[in-house]
């Protein structure tokens, strides 16, 4: 499987599983009315987001859209020349797109009427985490694994032999065969 085939695998469930998530909570649940599935610690509460990340920037207008739209492109762009260039291992490829799938499906969804359909909300009692939802999830899950391949890579190994050195090892064969002769 190629990078690109990878990547876009990824970003094809996360966009896609977010998707219909949202749809069927926003069929299925009323707004702010908690359905418990794990009692208090973990239930179904549809709720909406108009800002970005925990509420930031609610009622910024187009601010927020704005913001993610340019964030989503920057990542993007910068994450593809990696992967292309081979600065990230071909493997991050699958984090990649789960990071993108997650982000774009939360624009998308941004862009029809201005806010994001949360409804996943974990907590006890009045302490509750911010609700959200599976893109968010995504989202997490993608930088979490990248940090991990992070911390496991090897170091890029050098492309040119250094200063004066030989530049193919059939090079440095024929320099030992030299000397040796001598």
């Amino acid at each position: 499987m190629t990078v690109i085939s990878r990547l876009l695998t990824a970003f094809a469930v996360a966009f896609i599983i977010d998707g219909l998530t949202k749809f069927w909570v926003e069929q299925a649940l009323v707004p702010y009315q908690p359905v418990p599935i794990l009692g208090e610690w973990f239930r179904l509460t549809l709720g909406y987001n108009t800002g970005v990340a925990f509420g930031m920037l609610s009622n910024g207008g187009n601010l927020p859209m704005i913001l993610t739209g340019v964030i989503i492109l920057i990542i993007g762009v910068w994450f593809m020349r990696g992967l292309a260039s081979g600065q990230f291992a071909p493997i991050a490829a699958w984090p990649v797109g789960l990071l993108l799938g997650g982000a774009i499906g939360n624009f998308v969804d941004r862009f029809f009427d201005g806010r994001v359909t949360d409804f996943l909300d974990a907590g006890i009692g009045a302490t509750r985490w911010p609700t959200f939802n599976l893109a968010d999830t995504f989202i997490l899950t993608g930088v979490g694994i990248l940090m991990l391949l992070s911390f496991f890579s090897e170091e890029p190994q050098p492309s040119e032999p250094p200063p004066g050195g030989p530049s193919t090892q059939n090079e440095a064969f024929d320099q030992k065969q030299i000397t040796d002769t001598l």
